[in-house]
């Protein structure tokens, strides 16, 4: 008997190590795919459309790997905001890993937003809510700027490119006491948002962003962290780009921005965290 449980263990142990190959092989295959060409995988036994190979890749690894968006849920507050929803790996992932939540999403690029709808429609989630339109201080009409990957963004415009035009909601109203985890990837924008919403964060319980600095503007980040703090926030600081020579090089993600940084807000230190693991 005890043979047969170390053999059993083995076992596991081989098809678990050959499932995380085939999963890398497949990522490493995606992302040697032309750019922006819309393709089909297979995630949690499901298709899934991605509209860039790189950009799938990069956030699939991040996302279900590396759990970026993990977090304890509290006892009273069951919505997750996903400012910034793309092709809908983060959606994905809060459905799944918190299912007793509801998530309210918004992307306002129109054919991302139609990959993300499908995707969440393989998936047959009763949980989420999708909005075709941009994360803003104020209500109103923007011009959008995409570069069909993970940079669309409003009034910055791309080279050569002709904007669009989308509806913008005011992130603040969908602000209360039920919000539960709060991302923002909004590829800019972050700073006028969380300024609009600033006296009101202290009732979300954990706040994600990721903060983008545009060379052309000032520095803002030291601001938005102290709004975070005075809200009564612990943060931690992780990079999303990397810059490897900053004293040398100059270099640039989405033509205009040469810092993107994840910021991580919480309320509590305690260790409580507990590991999901993903098949």
């Amino acid at each position: 008997m005890g043979l047969r449980k170390v053999a059993r263990k083995l076992i596991l142990r081989l098809s678990r190590s050959l499932s995380i190959r085939d999963v890398e092989l497949e990522l490493s295959v995606i992302s040697r795919e032309p750019r922006y060409k819309v393709g089909t995988t297979t995630i949690f036994g499901k298709p899934f459309k991605y509209h860039d190979g790189l950009s799938f890749t990069a956030t699939y690894k991040e996302i279900f790997q590396t759990h970026i968006y993990q977090f304890t849920p509290s006892e009273n507050s069951r919505t997750i905001l996903d400012c910034g929803a793309n092709m809908g790996l983060s959606v994905l992932y809060f459905a799944q890993n918190y299912p007793g939540h509801r998530i309210i999403a918004f992307e306002p690029d129109a054919a991302i937003f139609d990959l993300l709808q499908e995707n969440m429609n393989t998936f047959g989630f009763s949980n989420v809510v999708l909005y075709n339109k941009a994360v803003w201080d104020k209500e109103e009409t923007l011009t959008f700027f995409t570069d069909n990957g993970m940079g669309g963004r409003v009034k910055n415009s791309y080279t050569g490119q002709q904007p669009s035009t989308i509806d913008a909601i005011r992130l603040r109203n969908h602000i209360n006491d039920d919000v539960d985890f709060l991302k923002i990837d909004i590829e800019g924008a972050e700073d006028a948002v969380l300024r609009d919403c600033a006296d009101l964060l202290s009732v979300v319980k954990n706040i994600f962003f990721e903060y983008h600095n545009d060379i052309n503007k000032p520095q803002t980040l030291h601001e938005l962290l102290k709004i975070v703090k005075e809200q009564g926030f612990h943060y931690y600081i992780k990079e999303s780009y990397t810059r490897n020579r900053p004293f040398i090089d100059v270099e640039l993600t989405c033509e205009v921005f040469d810092m993107a940084i994840n910021v991580f807000c919480y309320k509590s230190t305690s260790n409580d965290q507990h590991s999901q693991h993903l098949v």
